[in-house]
């Protein structure tokens, strides 16, 4: 029990009231953020976490954030080229910050033929999460739902081709484009099998990519990719969805369609940065027209806010978001993004500690 609050629920209960829109005793904490970077584990880099393939160092990091904060809701993962980087595209590691890639594997569309499908236990760095999912599920996974997941198809796709690439070639060549895209939603499918054989019981998508889309081009090229991972998602049996939308130049206008993506499939909460809170109230009420289980997230912008901000700047900034976003439920307190490693714990503290307090007025 969290020593900041007296809850009355269980996290089970109180994510599925949140996503239905039932009364809570508290809000709901999301995913607390690129755990993979050692938070908790002051001597480990970033680097030693996501290339550690047995997990133990992000099971560490999940373990000591988790039993500290006890959050709702527990994603295991590591950095946002992962699956590209198991197919063939090269980073550079960091100590202090995430992997970034240096080379992109596919340069024309004869490699596309050069590559294969990814499998989560052995290419790679898809290990680290395989390994550590199943020990987070032996120790978590009857206090929170666990989820794991990928990018998603379109971002895998970016991150084997380059996103400047790939936009060039939506313009050019955009058949090559939806042969990127199949196998890219191939590979995010065979992945999330791998995840849920290790334990997962929710599956998430979703970065940045997609966010320098047109809402016409997001409808042509992310859609339908997007709505066939769902739908194979829900036949292996998992449980919930998670869709992220990092903040991008399109960002609020293509968040709109991906009620296009089957949202009525299962219980799914959409979160990233939707411009301010009033978007975010607004979204939420879009989400919600819908379907009666999905809920929206992460106002709060974790790159200056959280990382920079004193714990009472930050409490003070939770507090005027609620106001703005929670009335009516539906609503998971997450950061937009991510949490930067180089975010005190203290700041982490605050972030947790004043949604736990927080009540309606």
């Amino acid at each position: 029990m969290s020593e900041f609050t007296k809850d009355e629920m269980s996290t089970f209960d109180r994510v599925s009231a949140t996503l239905k829109g039932e009364p809570t005793d508290r809000i709901c904490i999301g995913w607390l953020g690129r755990k993979e970077t050692g938070l908790g584990l002051p001597q480990v880099t970033v680097a030693d976490v996501v290339r550690d393939k047995n997990g133990i160092l992000l099971y560490k990091g999940i373990k000591a954030l988790t039993e500290k904060f006890k959050p709702d809701i527990i994603t295991v993962t590591t950095y946002t080229t992962v699956e590209a980087v198991a197919i063939g595209t090269k980073d550079k590691y960091f100590k202090d910050q995430l992997p970034a890639p240096v080379e992109y594997v596919i340069k024309s569309p004869e490699d596309l033929d050069r590559v294969h499908i990814p499998d989560p236990r052995v290419d790679g760095d898809l290990p680290c999460i395989y390994n550590a999912l199943r020990k987070v599920v032996r120790d978590f996974g009857n206090y929170a739902p666990i989820s794991a997941g990928t990018v998603g198809p379109f971002s895998v796709a970016a991150r084997i081709r380059g996103l400047w690439d790939i936009s060039f070639d939506i313009m050019r060549r955009p058949w090559f484009v939806h042969d990127l895209l199949k196998f890219a939603t191939d590979a995010c499918i065979n992945i999330i099998e791998g995840w849920q054989s290790a334990g997962a019981t929710g599956f998430t998508s979703g970065a940045g990519s997609e966010t320098v889309l047109s809402p016409e081009h997001f409808r042509q090229f992310c859609v339908p990719y997007e709505r066939q991972y769902l739908q194979s998602a829900k036949k292996m049996g998992f449980l919930s969805y998670s869709r992220h939308i990092c903040s991008g130049p399109s960002a609020d206008l293509v968040v709109d369609d991906m009620t296009r993506f089957g949202l009525d499939e299962m219980p799914t909460l959409v979160w990233g940065y939707y411009k301010d809170a009033a978007t975010m109230a607004q979204k939420k009420k879009l989400f919600a027209e819908f379907s009666p289980c999905v809920a929206v997230g992460g106002t709060f912008r974790a790159s200056d806010q959280l990382a920079y901000w004193s714990p009472s700047e930050i409490e003070a900034e939770v507090n005027r978001l609620l106001e703005t976003c929670y009335p009516g439920g539906k609503y998971v307190h997450v950061a937009d993004c991510c949490i930067p490693p180089a975010t005190p714990l203290e700041n982490i503290e605050a972030f947790v500690i004043s949604a736990k307090k927080y009540r309606p007025k």
